[in-house]
């Protein structure tokens, strides 16, 4: 009966260990998605910089213009930019904000994995 039930210890520890790898998996995936994010994001607020940049050179070389309608139209592609770059920001916190949730999440599951499969016995 000893050797059945070493057995059977055996194959739940092995049953542990993949659920362990799972979960590891899990979390690499979750902080590559995250990395993934974040370089959009912060791409995407470089061309609205770059873009609202060149919005400005152009408004600036079009010298028809008057000037307290030239100032207007650039307060208002600033205030734009600003709107824009602020939320694309938002948007980034908030995606951190939930991926830490399930990162931390799905190490809680995995350590409690660890604890059960310390649990055991080994004779």
């Amino acid at each position: 009966m000893g050797k059945l039930s070493e057995i059977k210890n055996d194959q739940e520890r092995a049953i542990y260990n993949q659920l362990i790898v799972q979960k590891e998996n899990q979390m690499d995936v979750l902080i590559e998605n995250q990395k993934k994010i974040e370089k959009s994001l912060y791409q995407l607020d470089e061309d609205f910089r770059r873009g609202f940049q060149q919005l400005r050179f152009l408004n600036d070389d079009n010298n028809g213009t008057e000037k307290e309608v030239h100032n207007r139209v650039q307060q208002w592609d600033d205030n734009l930019e600003n709107r824009f770059r602020q939320q694309v920001q938002l948007t980034q916190e908030e995606f951190n904000c939930i991926f830490q949730k399930e990162i931390h999440q799905t190490d809680d599951e995995r350590e409690e994995l660890y604890k059960k499969r310390s649990e055991i016995p080994w004779d």
